[in-house]
């Protein structure tokens, strides 16, 4: 566990910054919750798809994603494959296993479906501007993303305290659903007082619950800001905040640059 957790973690930012591929690891609530703790936290910011398109998309059809994802656990066989999710996103999923059944997935994801969206579809313009139009490397991921998996199926199989500790299933949930809640909502979903939340956050994360969920928003912004030429009050939307001028406010706060100047920095700057 000492080195099979930082291993992953360096593996995972090797595939998707060296390498340039758009990676990331999914599995049950179950599943997730028997990590140990520790090893939950770490892999959370690989638990959801982070390409611009797939944010817009989570906006509104968040229960389709997850619906989509459930469908490919529920597979059976150990095989990569090819698939096309219901928003025209190609990805190869590779199945994790847990003594021969299927508990998660590692989809490599980012490419066009032959069949683009409508016309009057108002994503459109991503789909194009942040999707991939070439095939996908099936025989690169071939040798680079089986050893990801066995390490991943490593991890499930630790003996380690897991993490069946509320405050990381939050995590987890928010990691999913950060860009709509509301403190009311994770209440009533955990059995919890408002006062008993916010206090955990606090005393967990050194932060509020709100400030943790901007938090991911505003990581959400960047790429949108990186990856499309959505305006800003736009994007200020897409991500969650009602108000375009708080959301430029906090994002000055936190990156120490407006996200226009952001913009204009990440485009003018070569990338390796």
């Amino acid at each position: 566990m000492e080195r099979l957790l930082p291993g992953i973690v360096s593996y995972l930012e090797y595939l998707n910054g060296e390498l340039g591929l758009c990676v990331s690891m999914h599995g049950t609530r179950e599943s997730l919750h028997q990590l140990p703790h520790r090893a939950l936290e770490a892999v959370l910011p690989y638990n959801s798809h982070v390409n611009p398109y797939c944010i817009l998309v989570k906006r509104d059809c968040h229960g389709r994603c997850m619906e989509y994802q459930r469908a490919l656990i529920a597979k059976e066989g150990g095989k990569a494959e090819i698939c096309v999710c219901h928003a025209g996103v190609r990805e190869l999923i590779y199945p994790i296993q847990r003594e021969g059944v299927r508990i998660g997935f590692v989809a490599v994801s980012g490419y066009r479906s032959p069949i683009p969206p409508a016309e009057t579809d108002p994503r459109k313009a991503v789909w194009e501007a942040a999707l991939r139009e070439e095939e996908p490397p099936v025989t690169l991921c071939d040798a680079v993303i089986p050893p990801l998996c066995l390490m991943m199926e490593q991890l499930f199989s630790c003996k380690e305290e897991k993490s069946r500790d509320e405050y990381t299933m939050i995590l987890q949930f928010l990691q999913e659903y950060h860009s709509s809640v509301t403190l009311a909502e994770v209440c009533r979903r955990f059995h919890r007082s408002a006062s008993y939340i916010s206090h955990t956050f606090k005393r967990r994360s050194g932060m509020s619950f709100r400030a943790y969920c901007n938090a991911l928003k505003l990581e959400d912004a960047k790429r949108l800001l990186e990856k499309t030429e959505l305006s800003v009050t736009r994007i200020a939307m897409e991500v969650g905040f009602c108000d375009a001028s708080y959301f430029i406010g906090l994002f000055r706060q936190r990156f120490g640059i407006s996200p226009l100047k952001y913009r204009k920095k990440e485009k003018s700057e070569p990338h390796i």
